[in-house]
C-alpha cells in the first residue's frame, strides 16, 4: 500500500491551509543538528547548489558593495582625525554640516531609488549607484573648502541611497526565512570591517604617502578607496541576479534552478511587480509595524554615535597630555571596536536562526538595553580619567545596538549629531551620550512593542485558521 500523507486526508477545501502547514512541519522535521552551523547542510542536493550559487553571487556581491559603501562613509571621520581639519581649516561644526548633507540626500533619495530598483536591473541598477558613490569619493580627494566637501557628501548620499534595502529585497526574494538572519549578518559585518579597514588605510597612507605628488595623507585614502572600489564593481555588471520572477537563464542560473528559487519562495519568486497603488500607500502609512520598524531605526541611529566619540577622544587627549597618541595610533586604536561589533553581529544572528527559532525582538532588546546602560556610564563618568582602560572598554561596547541591527534592514536617516553630537563638544558629548541611552532604551521598548503586537497577530491569525478548517470539516 502506498503511505498516505497528511494532506490526503484533508478535505479539498482545507487544502490550501494543509499546503501552508505541512511545508513547514516537513522542514521543522528535517532540521538537524548540522543546522545550527549553516542551514544550507540540512537542504536537497539541488537547493544546496542552488543556495551556493546564490552565496557566490549575490551575498558576496553584497558584502563587497557594503564594504566599499562603509568606507567611502566613513573615510571622512578618519581624514578629519588626520590632518583633513588642519588643512582645510575645520574648527567649527563643518563636519557635522556635512554628515547632515548625506543623510538629507539619504532622505531625498530613499523612496524613489527604492522603487526604481523593482522597476529596473539590479544588475545594473546596484553596480551604477556604486559607481556613482565611487565618483564621488574621487571628488573628495580633491576638494578645498567646506562648501565642496558639503556638495561631496550631499551626492555621495543620494548615490548610497537604498543599496542596503536594495540588497535586502533581492535577498528576501532568493532566500527563506530561516536563511535571512546568518546572511544579512555576514554582509552586515561589512559595515563594521569598512571603517576598521579604513583606518588601516589611513594610518598607512599617513605614513607612507604624506607628501607624494603634493598631496596630503588623508587625501590619498579617498584617492585608494576609489582604486579599490572600481575592482569590485566591475563584476556586478555581468554577474549580479535579478529576482527569480525576472532572472533568465545564464552562465550562473539554469532554468531548472530559477524554477526551484521561485518555487521556494512562491511568494517572492513568481510574482511580478504590478502599478503602485493608492491602498498600497495607504497600507504603508497606517501600518503600526512601518512606525515601529521606523522607531527602532531611528533611535538604532542615534544609539550608536558615541562610538564615533572614540577617535576623537584620542585626537583630544593630545590637547591635555602633548604627544599622547600619533595619527596613525589614532586610526589604529578605534579599530578593535569594529571587531566586536562583528563579533555581536555574528552571535546574535546565528541565535537568532538557531535556539531563538527565528525570533528577532530578543537580540534587539539586549543590544539596546547593554548600549543604554553604556552611554549613560560614558555621560555620567570624567572624560579624562586617570585610568583610561575602563573608557577605553565603554568605547569598545557602544555598538551592541549597532551589532542588533542586522534583526531588520531599514532606512533610517540621520539629523540629529547636528544638535547633540556637534564637533566642537567632542570627545565629552555628555547631552548626546544622555540622549543616545534614552535613544537606546527606546529602541529596547519599540522592539518589545514589535513583537507583542505581531504575537497577538499571528495568534490570532492561527485561530482564525483552524476555526476555518474546523468549519470546512463539518461541512
Amino acid at each position: 500500500m502506498a503511505p498516505v500523507s497528511l494532506e490526503d486526508n484533508v478535505p479539498s477545501k482545507g487544502r490550501e491551509l494543509t499546503t501552508r502547514i505541512v511545508p513547514a512541519i516537513e522542514e521543522e522535521r528535517k532540521t538537524t543538528w548540522r543546522h545550527f552551523f549553516w542551514d544550507a547542510w540540512d537542504k536537497t542536493p539541488e537547493e544546496r547548489r542552488l543556495i551556493f550559487k546564490v552565496d557566490i553571487t549575490l551575498m558576496t556581491f553584497g558584502c563587497l558593495g557594503t564594504f566599499i559603501k562603509y568606507i567611502d562613509r566613513s573615510n571622512l571621520n578618519t581624514a578629519f582625525v588626520s590632518g583633513m581639519k588642519e588643512e582645510m581649516s575645520l574648527y567649527g561644526n563643518e563636519l557635522n554640516y556635512a554628515n547632515t548633507a548625506y543623510s538629507v540626500a539619504n532622505i531625498i533619495g530613499l523612496w524613489p531609488v527604492s522603487i526604481a530598483l523593482t522597476r529596473s536591473t539590479p544588475r545594473y541598477f546596484i553596480p551604477l549607484m556604486e559607481t556613482g558613490w565611487t565618483i564621488c569619493t574621487l571628488g573628495q580627494a580633491f576638494m578645498r573648502t567646506p562648501l565642496q566637501m558639503y556638495v561631496m557628501r550631499f551626492l555621495l548620499g543620494l548615490f548610497e541611497t537604498g543599496h542596503w534595502s536594495s540588497i535586502i529585497y533581492l535577498c528576501g526574494a532568493w532566500y527563506q526565512k530561516r536563511e535571512l538572519s546568518r546572511r544579512i549578518a555576514i554582509m552586515n559585518c561589512a559595515t563594521s570591517i569598512g571603517p576598521m579597514f579604513s583606518s588601516y588605510l589611513q594610518a598607512a597612507a599617513y605614513t607612507g604617502l604624506n607628501g607624494v605628488h603634493g598631496l596630503s595623507g588623508w587625501r590619498w585614502l579617498f584617492i585608494i578607496d576609489t582604486v579599490i572600489s572600481v575592482g569590485i564593481i566591475i563584476p556586478q555588471f555581468f554577474f549580479y541576479p535579478d529576482v527569480p520572477a525576472r532572472q533568465q537563464p545564464s552562465i550562473v542560473f539554469s532554468e531548472a534552478e530559477i524554477e526551484l528559487a521561485r518555487d521556494r519562495n512562491p511568494k517572492e519568486g513568481r510574482v511580478k511587480q504590478g502599478a503602485f497603488t493608492w491602498a498600497q500607500a495607504k497600507r504603508c502609512v497606517t501600518t503600526p509595524d512601518i512606525f515601529l520598524l521606523w522607531l527602532i531605526s531611528v533611535c538604532n541611529s542615534v544609539a550608536h554615535l558615541p562610538s564615533d566619540s572614540m577617535a576623537f577622544w584620542f585626537k583630544a587627549w593630545n590637547t591635555i597630555k602633548p604627544g599622547s597618541y600619533t595619527v596613525p595610533q589614532i586610526n589604529n586604536y578605534t579599530t578593535p571596536l569594529g571587531g566586536v561589533t562583528v563579533i555581536l553581529t555574528l552571535v546574535f544572528a546565528w541565535s537568532s536562526d538557531t535556539w531563538l527559532k527565528g525570533r528577532r525582538w530578543p537580540m534587539l532588546v539586549v543590544g539596546g538595553v547593554v548600549t543604554g546602560i553604556v552611554c549613560i556610564l560614558l555621560a555620567a563618568t570624567p572624560v579624562f580619567p586617570q585610568n583610561e582602560a575602563f573608557r577605553w572598554f565603554l568605547y569598545y561596547n557602544t555598538n551592541w545596538a549597532f551589532a542588533a541591527n542586522t534583526m531588520f534592514w531599514s532606512w533610517t536617516q540621520d539629523t540629529l549629531p547636528l544638535f547633540a553630537f556637534k564637533t566642537v563638544d567632542q570627545p565629552a558629548v555628555v547631552g548626546g551620550n544622555w540622549g543616545a541611552a534614552g535613544m537606546a532604551f527606546l529602541y529596547a521598548i519599540a522592539a518589545l512593542t514589535l513583537a507583542h503586537i505581531q504575537y497577538k497577530r499571528e495568534n490570532k491569525s492561527l485561530e482564525a485558521e483552524v476555526e476555518t478548517s474546523s468549519t470546512e470539516h463539518s461541512g
